[in-house]
C-alpha cells in the first residue's frame, strides 16, 4: 500500500469522524479518488462510529446529570421529584415519536438527514440507553456506507471514471 493510499484512507477516516460529513458521503468520495473500496468503507465507518459512540455515551451522561440536578432543585424548592405536568406532557410527546418511528427509523434516517451523532443524542435524550442507541445507529451507518460504496464503485466502473 502506497503512502498516497494511506493518506487517502486517513482523510476518509477523519471525514467520517466529522459530524454531518458522515461516512456515507466520504466513502463514495474516497472510492472516486481511487481508494480500495473495502478499506475506504472500513476507514470511513470506523471514524464515524468513534464519534457516534462518544456522542451516545456523553449524551447519556449529560441526560442523567440534568435529570439528577433537576430533581435535586425541585426537592430543594419543596416540589415533587417527578416533575410538572408540562414536563410529563413533553416526555409523552417524545415517547409517541419514538413509538411511531422507533430506533429502526432513526437508524435508517439518521445517517441520511440528521447525522449519526445528532441521531444518537436525540435517541438518548428520548430515554434510549447509549449502548442500544449506538448499536442501532451504527448498523444503519454500516448498511448505508456499504450501499454508498457499491453505488460509487459501480458508477466508477460503469462510467470509467476515478483515479484508479
Amino acid at each position: 500500500m502506497s503512502g498516497a493510499d494511506l493518506t487517502l484512507l486517513g482523510g476518509v477516516f477523519l471525514g467520517g469522524a466529522i459530524p454531518w460529513l458522515e461516512a456515507i458521503i466520504v466513502v463514495p468520495l474516497g472510492i472516486l479518488a481511487g481508494g480500495p473500496p473495502a478499506l475506504v468503507v472500513l476507514a470511513g465507518v470506523t471514524g464515524n462510529l468513534l464519534t457516534l459512540a462518544a456522542a451516545a455515551w456523553f449524551g447519556e451522561r449529560v441526560r442523567n446529570w440534568v435529570r439528577r440536578r433537576t430533581a435535586e432543585q425541585r426537592e430543594a424548592r419543596g416540589q415533587p421529584r417527578e416533575g410538572s405536568h408540562t414536563t410529563q406532557k413533553r416526555q409523552q410527546r417524545i415517547e409517541r415519536i419514538m413509538t411511531r418511528w422507533g430506533m429502526p427509523g432513526l437508524a435508517v434516517l439518521g445517517p441520511l438527514g440528521l447525522g449519526t451523532q445528532v441521531s444518537a443524542v436525540v435517541a438518548v435524550a428520548a430515554g434510549v440507553r447509549a449502548g442500544l442507541s449506538f448499536t442501532w445507529i451504527a448498523a444503519g451507518t454500516i448498511v448505508w456506507s456499504i450501499v454508498a460504496a457499491v453505488l460509487a464503485a459501480y458508477g466508477v466502473s460503469f462510467l470509467g471514471i476515478g483515479a484508479g
